[in-house]
């Protein structure tokens, strides 16, 4: 189901990105993708939901995001964690 609304979401964005901000659709295209990544986003906090696996998980979380947020400066070219 997940690998549905990924690509769901992601082909939303794509449209919306084609959609000049004054186009009819832009507005109603952000609402319906707002609503999607909520929707996925409480699936997600349910017991057995990807964010519960990871709380139990062994995973170093805060390194983890430390780690994602390094990369995505590095993509945005802006490194300033250093």
């Amino acid at each position: 189901m997940a690998i549905i609304e990924h690509a769901s979401a992601k082909n939303l964005i794509g449209e919306i990105e084609g959609l000049d901000p004054t186009d009819d659709d832009f507005d109603s295209n952000v609402k319906v993708l707002s609503e999607m990544i909520k929707h996925h986003v409480k699936e997600e906090e349910q017991p057995g939901g990807m964010f519960a696996e990871a709380k139990a998980s062994k995973m170093d979380l805060a390194g983890l995001g430390v780690e994602l947020l390094k990369r995505k400066q590095e993509l945005a070219g802006e490194s300033i964690l250093g």
